[in-house]
């Protein structure tokens, strides 16, 4: 086995494992852009081979996507969930964390690599950079794409700086062709530079290149196509529908340089000026910062944006402030101070993120709130509004139906005064609500994120808060228990 792949973590690798699993426990919900291998996991889990019941049946959504990341989470949590009988809720923490122990060993796999370039020190403090940067940490644990295509990249650019190419060959096929397309654009400006400089011929990568790709793509296609139930390349339909069409701009557009003006400097904090300290004065971080400031460049070109869209740079970026900060907390007493008053900052943004992300998935306690209105045994039907749907509701989360019980049904298609009488519970936004009061009343309502507020006394900022969904049961349910109670 190359010496690359180690399945042991460093005690700094381990405090890295444990903000993970703290920012998982603080905000155990999850996305719209979760769903999909959130609901394949769970239904792995839980439905197994009745692939009918899958939810992606039901809801396809706008493109295909993988299960082989979902696969890879569903069967060690599967295992550990059948011996030990756990809920849902327990169980769904329990995939997240798995996915999170990958990408911290990821991450591992890189430092290592790292360390060989530029020694124990700056292989340090790119640990410790990383675990106070908010975003890397918080999304390790989340059933995104990127989140899987981040173990990827972190494996084969470990691969790439000790110069195994035909394992950077796999890793990058597996990262590119099953997980996000886009990393092409990152990975493959490294194997440029190589080709460049003379480092690499094009016959040593260019059959084992192919052969590795027809093999990814016979495993992805035949899985895949079985479980979608016709054929397809999953990950070619999203780069399609994404970047040859455009779709993605449906769901907003950002100016061209807005990865570099609001989301790196987000995502990096004080790391974004120790990085570009590095790139203007070692020559050995041009290698890791050159191909990610042309990933950055050639993404920006798409007008749809988000942070977590450019995160596979971050960790390369770091590399170039792992350096600098190595030298500064050699040069004195004074840096020393500095350096760890960096880090407090750090902390404090992480808390701040934190605050924000912690009131930003309201679906997820209002759908648990849901389930004590009624006890499991009384056939309900709940009414799951689009805003819920998306921010916190997933499967993990019925904790009243399974595969063979089906007396509690859960529906998410439209909802009007016609049929709303059918439904016990809902779970809509206020302005919704309204619309429904004369046959339901509202019992509870759940907050949302609404923005920051400044304050002349500590703690200075909070965030603020608004009313975003309102728990209603119907009011001849109520009768009907008021009856049944007396």
């Amino acid at each position: 086995m190359s010496d690359v792949i180690k399945f042991k973590l460093r005690r700094d690798e381990l405090v890295m494992l444990a903000f993970v699993y703290l920012y998982l426990m603080m905000c155990p919900f999850n996305k719209v852009e979760e769903s999909f291998n959130t609901q394949a996991i769970h239904d792995m889990i839980y439905n197994t081979k009745y692939i009918y019941y899958y939810d992606h049946i039901t809801f396809p959504g706008p493109v295909p996507r993988t299960f082989l990341g979902a696969f890879t989470v569903a069967l060690p949590t599967g295992i550990v969930a059948q011996i030990t009988g756990c809920s849902k809720t327990v169980t769904y923490a329990l995939a997240r964390m798995v996915l999170g122990l990958y990408v911290v060993w990821s991450f591992s796999t890189f430092r290592r690599a790292v360390k060989k370039v530029f020694g124990s020190a700056t292989a340090t403090c790119l640990t410790w950079i990383t675990c106070s940067q908010f975003h890397f940490m918080f999304y390790a644990s989340r059933t995104l794409p990127n989140t899987f295509g981040m173990c990827c990249l972190l494996v084969s650019t470990a691969y790439w700086i000790n110069k195994e190419w035909d394992s950077f060959l796999w890793w990058s096929g597996v990262g590119v062709m099953i997980f996000r397309s886009e990393l092409v654009i990152l990975l493959g400006p490294m194997l440029l530079l190589e080709l460049l400089f003379g480092k690499l011929k094009i016959e040593e990568i260019l059959t084992p290149g192919l052969q590795t790709a027809a093999m990814i793509l016979i495993v992805c296609c035949s899985i895949d196509s079985y479980l979608w139930r016709y054929t397809v390349w999953p990950e070619a339909v999203v780069l399609y529908y994404n970047t040859w069409l455009n779709k993605s701009s449906d769901w907003g557009t950002q100016p061209l340089l807005w990865y570099f003006y609001s989301a790196l400097p987000r995502a990096m904090l004080l790391a974004l000026p120790l990085s570009v300290a590095g790139f203007l004065t070692e020559r050995r971080v041009l290698n890791f910062v050159t191909p990610a400031l042309i990933f950055l460049g050639l993404y920006s070109l798409l007008p749809h944006k988000e942070l977590r869209f450019i995160l596979y740079a971050v960790p390369l970026l770091n590399v170039s402030a792992a350096y600098i900060l190595s030298k500064l907390w050699r040069s004195g007493t004074l840096a020393k101070l500095a350096v760890m008053g960096a880090f407090i900052g750090h902390m404090l943004c992480c808390s701040l993120f934190l605050s924000a992300s912690y009131h930003n998935y309201p679906g997820g306690p209002a759908f648990s709130a849901l389930h004590d209105q009624t006890p499991c045994s009384q056939n309900t039907t709940v009414y799951i509004g689009n805003y819920a749907a998306q921010n916190g509701v997933s499967r993990f989360g019925e904790r009243c139906e399974s595969l063979f019980d089906r007396r509690w049904n859960y529906v998410k298609t439209e909802l009007d005064v016609e049929n709303v009488r059918k439904f016990d519970l809902l779970l809509l936004e206020p302005k919704e609500a309204e619309r429904y009061k004369i046959t339901h009343s509202v019992v509870d309502k759940f907050h949302a994120y609404a923005g920051l507020k400044f304050s002349k006394d500590p703690p200075f900022v909070m965030t603020k808060k608004r009313e975003a969904i309102y728990l209603m049961k119907s009011k001849t349910v109520k009768k009907k228990l008021m009856v049944k109670n007396s």
